[in-house]
């Protein structure tokens, strides 16, 4: 079992109604924990460390509670709704890998896990309309090497270069050049 430092405090303190929960206790892990039933499917990255909160929901969800005898009583993850948002919250230090499962969940919930979300990392995208009405997408290459990506919108054509171009079509951009593509 994990040796802990108990300590007392009172949280989330002025957030507690947003976050739906509180908390006056939390301990300093001297070992890694997993989380009950892996929730984020991270394998063996499914640890968390450093310390656990001893949250207790109010109105947040539990997300994750600690796979332990003792801390397995409390979530290490919440997530609450509140106003016009959605607060999700970490009661303890994750795993790389599950932090990225977490954020992932984090953006789909807020709607912005569109396919623009699939770009390789230096390349960047605008999008607007023509005097036509017509949606334009602008795609950058922002590094040294040629980057492809899969183009996910309505088939149109490269208005600088008059190719066409489909929707699902691979685009390889060379370095530090764009494609502006309007839909037809």
């Amino acid at each position: 079992m994990a040796r802990t430092t108990v300590r007392w405090t009172k949280a989330p303190g002025p957030l507690r109604e947003a976050a739906g929960f509180y908390y006056q206790e939390f301990a300093n892990l001297q070992q890694p924990l997993k989380l009950k039933n892996d929730p984020f499917q991270t394998g063996e990255e499914n640890t968390v460390r450093a310390w656990a909160e001893f949250i207790i929901p109010e109105k947040a969800t539990a997300l994750a509670y600690y796979d332990h005898p003792f801390y397995g009583k409390w979530p290490a993850l919440t997530r609450n709704s509140h106003g016009k948002g959605t607060l999700t919250y970490e009661g303890t230090f994750l795993s790389d890998k599950l932090q990225e499962k977490v954020l992932l969940d984090v953006v789909k919930l807020a709607g912005l896990d569109g396919p623009d979300q699939q770009l390789p990392a230096p390349v960047r995208v605008k999008h607007g309309a023509g005097n036509s009405g017509r949606n334009i997408h602008y795609y950058l290459n922002y590094s040294g090497q040629t980057q492809t990506f899969t183009y996910p919108y309505a088939g149109g054509a490269d208005i600088l270069t008059r190719k066409p171009i489909s929707k699902s079509q691979a685009v390889e951009l060379g370095p530090w050049d764009l494609v502006v593509i309007e839909e037809r």
